[in-house]
């Protein structure tokens, strides 16, 4: 039983040669290399989503009390909290 598909894939001829040669230069199977180019645009979707998410996430802080706070003054309140659990950790044993 095969553990992979075979797929068809038109381009036009200037492309296939250019993509055959960086193939050779990169001393990689033409599969391979489209198997690279798949992972790399889907690594970058990926980026495009969470870039989505981060642009939503800070509209959404921005209309709260905490998206006034500059980034000095966030970082004092993470500094503050680190101290405060700190303190109430409990020694182990």
């Amino acid at each position: 039983m095969r553990t992979t598909k075979t797929i068809s894939v038109s381009m036009p001829p200037t492309e296939w040669k250019a993509m055959a040669g960086t193939a050779k230069k990169e001393n990689r199977t033409m599969s391979a290399l489209v198997r690279e180019l798949y992972r790399r645009y889907m690594a970058g979707s990926a980026r495009q989503e969470f870039g989505r998410a981060v642009e939503t996430l800070r509209a959404e802080a921005a209309k709260t009390p905490a998206g006034k706070l500059s980034m000095r003054q966030i970082d004092a309140e993470i500094a503050a909290d680190r101290r405060d659990r700190r303190r109430t950790k409990q020694p182990a044993g």
